[in-house]
This record gives C-alpha cells, structure tokens and sequence, in this order.
C-alpha cells in the first residue's frame, strides 16, 4: 500500500505546481502519491504515482479538498497548495513513526510561511528554529489551544490537521465518516479538518525540524458572508472570525457547544484588528468584533475588547535571536517557496539524520 498521499487541489487561478511535483517525484523509490484535484491541470501524468481527480469547475474550496482527500488511498495523508512546498523526504519520516511510534496517528511540523507579495527591503524575516526533535504533544493542551485559544494570536497555535500536516488513514476515514457539511461553507477548510483531526486522533507528534513553506497572502473577507443563526462571529469579521465560525460549525455537527467565548478569544479578535495596515481598515475590523460581541451572550465580553491602533512594523532581524535563525526572506535570490526551500534544507538537518535520533 502506498504509505504517504500528497494532495494537491488545483482552483482557478492556482500556481502550476510543476516544481512541486518534480521535487516529490525526484526519488523513484519514494512510496508516495500526488493527488491532483480540480477541474483541470496542466502537470502531465509522466509518472504512476500521480493520480488526476477531475471536479466540477464550480466546486467550492471546501468541496475541492473533501474530493482531493477522499481520493488518497495512502497510510498517511498531507495536503498543500499548488504554489507550496514540503520535504520530500517526509514519507521517510512517516515511515519512521509508523516502526517506532505506530500509535501516533497525527503529524505535524514547523512550517515556515513566505509572503507572495512581499518586497526585498521591506519584508520580515523568517525564523528558522535551532532545535529539532520529534516530540509527544498533549492532546488536551491542543484541545485547549484550539478550541479556547488558550495563548493564541489572531488563529490558535495548534499545528495539527491535513494540511501543511500529516493524518493516519484511520483518521481520514474517521473524518469522511462524517457527513460532508450542506448547511454551511468556509473559505478555510484547513481549520474544518484541523478541528476534526483534533476530534479524532489520540496521539499527536510533532517536529520542531521545518518540513514545509506555506506560500500565504492576506485573509480577504467574503463579501457576503453568511451568519450562522443566533452565532454573531462569521467569516465576514476577519480570520479570527472566520476560524470562530468554523469551530461553531464543526462542534454544531456533531451535537456539541462552540465554548470559546473567554478573554484568550477576546484577545484574538483584538490582534486580529492590530494586524491592519491602515487605521480605517483597522476601525471597520474593530467596530465589527464589538457588534459581534456586544451580541455574544449580552455582551459580557464586549466591555473586554480594546484594541489600541499601533503601525505594524516588519521584524527585520537578522541572526540568531531567542533560539530561532532569522534569515531573510528573499535568502539565496529565492522567489518562490520552493525556491525557499531549497536554499534553508541546506542548513538543517536531514529527515534521515533527525529520524535516527543525532539532534537528540
């Protein structure tokens, strides 16, 4: 059985994932399958380990991934994007976890995350941890991290799910289980199946070793945003009332409370206003939360919500500061995130060396 899937839904508009898929392809031993979901593609079938899924053109995005992920017939399962990357030795490390720690059955990694738009001067640098082993992570802290964003910024700091992460087959099943969801849509299903990984797995590794570049740009709000009944936080607010919504929905599906109504999230809809560009935009963001949670149970948390406009100023560091390696974002000329890529794995360990235990 093929033991890693790599998912790879295509939208309208994606990035040609050609470099991506030369890069997984490149060991013709790798037990690996690329999964090409959408409604076209323009990546030849050069290779049996690549597998073409035709959708709809008008699939949603959360559809699109359901499809992409349903697909996979691997042990394990990972999603990115076209314009993305991930270590192509990420199979070995499953194949790692799968001889010594078989109950594992979630994965999940440092990513680091490039801006596509950023300029060479001006963008913030990235961090490259100094650290990079493999650990056990507490499922009810992360239950905690993600569903009460405990300690998070603007989203949770809870790295486990599908995507930019790794899923065991039983997991997936176990998630496809469940009726796909008809009465509500996201833009964001990577926070659909983070919430439901969290659901169903029991033992979470993670590594602190970078496995993948995220290629991010700016949450654009929908412009109509449907608002989930008597629920007042909803996609059109911004990310973290996006992520809010989510949560609601996914726990509403399987007869449970959303219960993240607590100062940890107050907090994170006020960051998520500080991240505006412009103090306009920032006010607009700030006045919609405070509707939101002026409705929110009487308003017992609006009174907690002040956020202070500040100028968001990109870190520029450079070097080593707080156990982390901060390297410029364009390093070694790079553009793209597989360009990214290349040029920072040459400055970390392997997979092969972290998974015979030398960086413990």
């Amino acid at each position: 059985m093929t033991r890693l899937s790599i998912c790879i839904p295509l939208e309208a508009g994606s990035a040609d994932p050609s470099l991506l898929v030369a890069a997984l392809l490149s060991d013709a031993k790798a037990n690996i399958e690329i999964v090409l979901a959408g409604p076209h593609s323009s990546v030849e079938k050069t290779d049996s380990r690549i597998r073409r899924v035709t959708t709809d053109a008008d699939i949603s995005r959360q559809a699109l991934w359901r499809e992409a992920i349903a697909a996979a017939t691997g042990d394990w399962v990972t999603l990115v994007n076209a314009g993305d990357m991930i270590e192509p030795d990420l199979v070995d490390m499953v194949d790692y976890l799968e001889r010594s720690s078989p109950q594992t059955d979630a994965l999940a990694w440092t990513v680091l995350q490039i801006d596509r738009a950023a300029e060479p001067g001006k963008a913030a640098s990235i961090a490259l941890p100094t650290r990079y082993h493999i650990d056990r992570f507490d499922k009810t802290a992360m239950l905690m991290a993600f569903f009460y964003w405990k300690g998070s910024l603007n989203v949770p700091k809870m790295p486990f799910g599908v995507h930019h992460a790794a899923i065991r087959r039983s997991v997936v099943d176990a998630i496809l289980a469940v009726p796909a969801p008809q009465s509500w849509s996201t833009p964001l299903p990577q926070y659909e199946w983070a919430a439901k990984t969290l659901i169903f797995a029991e033992e979470l590794a993670f590594c602190s070793r970078p496995l993948s570049v995220l290629n991010i740009s700016g949450y654009v709000a929908p412009a109509v945003a449907a608002v989930p009944g008597d629920f007042p936080f909803h996609a059109g607010l911004g990310l973290t009332g996006a992520v809010a919504e989510v949560q609601f929905q996914v726990l509403r599906d399987l007869g449970n409370e959303w219960g993240g109504g607590s100062d940890d999230f107050v907090r994170a809809c006020a960051i998520d206003c500080l991240l505006e560009q412009d103090f306009d935009s920032f006010r607009r963001k700030g006045n919609g939360y405070f509707a939101a949670l002026q409705r929110f149970e009487d308003g017992r948390l609006a009174a907690r919500f002040r956020p202070q406009y500040a100028e968001v100023k990109a870190d520029q560091r450079r070097g080593l500061q707080d156990k982390a390696l901060l390297v410029d974002r364009f390093i070694g000329g790079a553009q793209t995130a597989p360009e990214f890529y290349d040029v920072v794995k040459s400055m970390m360990p392997s997979v092969h060396i972290i998974c015979a235990g030398a960086t413990q």
